[in-house]
């Protein structure tokens, strides 16, 4: 499973859209996901208090993991070329050892928004309430 980072430039082009994780300084560590003709950026989170996304370990009092709310649509061009490493490499295990749980779980996130969206149910649901997935409705084809 790849873990990289994104290049500046992509960091540089997503810190201006609605809902992203924008610490300049942090460096988020994500994991691209392919659905359909699309590549999603996952970042990992090291304080993840809900529940949208995979919870990898227990640290300093407070879930680190993957979220799913944050996710950002992205180009090969868009990562760096090295591998990111993680703090914990039982944080990476878990995460290795849960890829194929972790492209279905999204998958389903992304479904279930697109699902709603188009319904016009967004504003009334709480999961969804700060996903960066608002920036993507052309793409996902959503519309408006």
């Amino acid at each position: 499973m790849k873990i990289r980072l994104l290049t500046e430039a992509a960091y540089n082009r997503i810190i201006t859209l609605k809902e992203t994780m924008s610490k300049k300084d942090r460096g988020y560590g994500v994991i691209p996901i392919k659905i359909q003709n699309i590549t999603f950026a996952i970042p990992f989170r090291s304080n993840m208090a809900h529940k949208h996304g995979f919870k990898t370990i227990f640290h300093n009092g407070v879930w680190n993991g993957v979220d799913y709310s944050k996710a950002i649509i992205i180009t090969e061009d868009d990562l760096q070329p090295k591998s990111f490493k993680l703090r914990s490499e039982a944080e990476y295990q878990k995460v290795k050892n849960n890829k194929d749980k972790i492209q279905r779980q999204f998958e389903k996130y992304v479904n279930d928004y697109v699902s709603q969206a188009k319904l016009g149910k967004l504003p009334n649901l709480q999961r969804f309430g700060y996903t960066t997935l608002v920036n993507y409705h052309d793409e996902l084809g959503v519309g408006g």
